[in-house]
């Protein structure tokens, strides 16, 4: 099968292993709306961004004169360094990786192709992020050494590839990445540049207009979440990012199929398809705790979902969509550690929260959290603050909460009214000022039951030791 596009013919090779495949490039675009007929199969339209991003590649990413012009690949100008890079850049454009020509009709085709999604982009050479022209100046000024003002975010907030699921996995799992625009085959710029050009706007933007973390958080959703994207490619890996991580930045992204919300998050997770026999018939969000479980980390179970009914698997959500406790609050911390028995789940390293009035130092916290400075706000004031700031971070949960000494625990549910029950904190996936939860009933054996999640924010354990739960 041959493609004819920029004046080329293009074939479509197929390789059992991606070590196979010669040096390629990846394109990351967003659909949009409009689509037209895909000519390799008529029952599967395609965006008609398509080849109209495919040629925008081709022209930009061949072009020796584009790279040399654009892009840096030493610190200090090594002549040698400068060359190799240039040449290899233009090595891997003979080849291309894009969706809607790439990605099987049918399944299990389709499917064991969408799980493998993380290792598709991870193995390429280079991840080309073609943008709409509306973006053009953006680059322009990018790859100038301009600076970006408040009109040109306003026009990258209006970019459909900002606000998409795939495309998350697709710019935090490439090893080199770059940006252009559709329609102008003169402009590159390298992912790093473009995107502290944009943290720097970001930045300048909140200080001429005297934005705090509530402020900026409530008014600009969809540059808040380029700011995560932004955060997410130059500090981590996906050997370094949890579940509980990308199921918070991927909660507010739009996919176009209901799947897709979870191969997404798949492929954000690992970038080696561990396929076991059956796996391409599971349904993608159980599909998604199994390589979890595999990879040994548990914080999946931080989400706001229904939970297994079964005895020993109360902890475990039911499939379906999840979405996190919080959905808009940078996660830190690369795994909840923990293994699954068959009467119980084992998490390693959970600090278990003291009763009682909060301390100076738990108030001084989640003072810090809302950005109050005052000394003289009461308890309940501040945890009224917190609650505040949650909802905008899109947390979902009754509004009640427990206070102890360390400071305040919001249930996502109606908390229990027992002495029975107890709460305990991840030592490992946290916030600046907190993090995730579960609310436990103690029994008469060593497993307690699993009752509920929730936020905690306040001043975060520094140490945590082994729990079971059922």
């Amino acid at each position: 099968m041959h493609l004819e596009i920029s004046g080329q013919k293009w074939a479509i090779s197929e390789y059992s292993e991606l070590a196979d495949a010669p040096a390629y490039t990846c394109i990351s675009y967003a659909w949009g709306k409009e689509k037209i007929e895909n000519p390799l199969c008529v029952e599967q339209p395609m965006s008609a961004r398509v080849i109209r991003a495919i040629e925008t590649a081709i022209g930009v990413s061949q072009s020796q004169e584009d790279w040399v012009k654009s892009i840096r690949f030493s610190h200090n100008g090594d002549s040698l360094k400068e060359a190799a890079g240039q040449t290899a850049a233009v090595n891997a454009s003979p080849a291309f990786w894009v969706d809607a020509l790439c990605v099987p009709a049918e399944d299990p085709a389709r499917n064991v192709c969408l799980q493998s999604m993380g290792e598709i982009f991870s193995s390429a050479f280079q991840v080309l992020v073609v943008l709409g022209e509306q973006c053009s100046e953006a680059i322009r000024k990018t790859s100038q050494n301009g600076k970006l003002v408040s009109s040109d975010l306003s026009l990258l907030e209006k970019e459909d590839w900002v606000s998409r699921a795939w495309t998350y996995q697709e710019a935090v799992n490439s090893k080199r990445l770059y940006f252009a625009v559709e329609g102008d085959e003169d402009a590159i710029v390298s992912g790093h540049d473009f995107l502290n050009v944009i943290m720097a706007a970001i930045d300048a933007f909140k200080e001429a207009n005297n934005l705090g973390k509530l402020d900026w958080e409530k008014q600009r959703p969809k540059l808040r979440s380029l700011e995560r994207l932004l955060a997410d490619y130059l500090i981590s890996d996906f050997a370094t990012r949890s579940a509980y991580q990308v199921m918070s930045v991927m909660d507010q992204r739009i996919s176009e199929r209901a799947n897709d919300h979870f191969y997404a998050m798949i492929g954000s997770i690992t970038t080696k398809a561990e396929l076991v026999d059956g796996d391409e018939k599971l349904d993608p969000s159980e599909y998604f705790m199994r390589v979890c479980e595999r990879k040994g980390d548990f914080s999946f179970l931080y989400g706001a979902a229904p939970r297994d009914k079964t005895a020993g698997r109360r902890w475990r959500p039911r499939q379906g969509r999840f979405p996190a406790l919080l959905p808009d609050l940078i996660t830190l911390g690369s795994i909840e550690t923990g293994r699954k028995e068959l009467t119980h789940l084992q998490l390693d390293n959970m600090y278990r929260l003291v009763p009682g009035a909060i301390t100076s130092d738990g108030l001084k916290a989640a003072r810090w959290f809302v950005e109050d400075k005052s000394d003289t706000s009461s308890s309940e004031d501040v945890a009224t603050q917190v609650l505040k700031r949650l909802r905008i971070l899109g947390f979902s949960g009754c509004g009640n909460y427990l206070e102890f000494e360390a400071g305040f625990f919001f249930p996502q549910s109606e908390p229990l009214k027992s002495n029975d029950t107890f709460v305990v904190v991840s030592h490992d996936i946290h916030w600046v000022t907190g993090g995730p939860g579960l609310l436990l009933r103690a029994t008469n054996s060593n497993i307690n039951d699993f009752c509920d999640v929730g936020a905690f924010i306040g001043r975060r354990p520094k140490s945590g030791d082994g729990i079971k739960l059922g």
